[in-house]
């Protein structure tokens, strides 16, 4: 409603406090926009509150803008790094290890940004373990950015290669073989994949009848085997001394299949054996990759901003982490001063007593729970 002033003539709007300041709808509808934003695709949203889609938008791009300033993950100190491939390009993860919680996911993985990032990290000294994939710019980063701190090959994508020079031999036998056979090889692949201690009776019968038709298979699947030890040695001479054994082992038939494997093995040395006195792994990582590509699917046409607002912000899954620490803190106290016959000290003596300090400390969101909540169809 409008009103006119009688003395001057002009007219006024009456005031409407609850009225949001950008847009033309309450401060009531912006919150629970903005609440429900993280969870439900903005097509659906608009269709229950009765507003364009792009007006949604903008509401949840003011919401993350203020997000940033106002939420802040203490820095790792185990910390890893992977990448992930989502709206079209290769991003990077990153976790706290130690917590199982998501620390940031950045839009790209070149070096350059990875750089000016890690650069910029609050409390860089508080890292004590980077784990990583063997990607080289990681390596080279956390080289430059964090230069005493032990670098951990994932264990994952370390084994995973033994697993990928196996299927190569399969691959080429099963070339050569006709089609029931070759058919019948795909389906049992998986007893090659697993380690020998979990395979049943009749995944054992399976895979002797398989070595026994295709010597070489065996074979690799043996030299798969003995690789998967290197870390069962809880000791790094051990496993480096049994890593060289295997490489002088390896009989020539596979030779050429595990080529990419003694690569990776010679060029990650020192961060492959590092496993030994740091026992990390990416597990948790991986975990919540899929997790961002299951989000980013639910929502086709997602921004890359809209996929990590959600991994990021989402408070149940932060609650997990949030905690407040407390030390003891000497502080210095000022005592009165002391009176003599005939003058006064004017500078008091020092007195000290301790006192606890209380800070909040947040982790990230927690990937236990942010799995969770997916599989409830909380982000449907």
């Amino acid at each position: 409603m409008r009103y006119r002033c009688r003395a001057c003539g002009k007219t006024l709007l009456e005031p409407l406090p609850d009225m949001d300041a950008k847009r033309n709808m309450t401060e009531r509808l912006v919150k629970f926009i903005e609440q429900r934003c993280l969870k439900e695709t903005f097509a659906a949203l608009s269709r229950e509150v009765g507003i364009d889609d792009k007006t949604i938008r903008h509401v949840f791009d003011d919401y993350v803008a203020a997000k940033k300033q106002e939420v802040h993950f203490s820095t790792p100190e185990v910390l890893g790094i992977d990448e992930l491939k989502i709206v079209g390009e290769y991003r990077c993860m990153l976790t706290n290890i130690e917590k199982l919680s998501v620390f940031d996911l950045l839009s790209s993985r070149k070096k350059s940004e990875l750089m000016t990032y890690m650069g910029s990290l609050p409390d860089k000294n508080n890292v004590k373990v980077v784990v990583m994939d063997m990607w080289n710019p990681y390596k080279q980063v956390s080289q430059s950015i964090f230069p005493e701190i032990p670098i951990v090959a994932d264990k994952f994508h370390v084994t995973r290669m033994a697993n990928e020079a196996l299927e190569r031999v399969r691959k080429a036998i099963r070339k050569e073989l006709d089609t029931r056979t070759r058919l019948k090889l795909k389906d049992e692949r998986f007893v090659l994949l697993k380690r020998r201690d979990g395979l049943s009776a009749s995944e054992l019968s399976k895979l002797d009848e398989w070595g026994t038709l295709f010597p070489a298979l065996l074979t690799a699947y043996e030299s798969k085997e003995r690789f998967f030890v290197l870390y069962d040695h809880s000791n790094r001479e051990d496993a480096e001394a049994a890593a060289k054994e295997w490489e002088k082992q390896l009989n020539p038939d596979v030779l050429w299949a595990f080529k990419d494997v003694r690569t990776a093995m010679h060029n990650w040395w020192n961060e492959i054996f590092n496993y030994c006195g740091f026992p990390v792994t990416n597990a948790y990582t991986e975990s919540v990759n899929r997790l961002a590509k299951d989000i980013n699917r639910m929502g086709r046409g997602y921004s890359f901003e809209v996929v990590r607002a959600r991994l990021l912000y989402e408070d149940k899954a932060r609650d997990k982490t949030k905690t407040k620490l407390r030390k003891h803190v000497r502080k210095e106290t000022t005592g009165m001063a002391r009176t003599t016959t005939n003058t006064t000290i004017q500078s008091p003596p020092k007195f000290y007593e301790t006192v606890v300090e209380e800070r909040a400390v947040e982790y990230g969101p927690h990937i236990p729970t942010l799995c969770d909540l997916l599989e409830s169809g909380h982000f449907d």
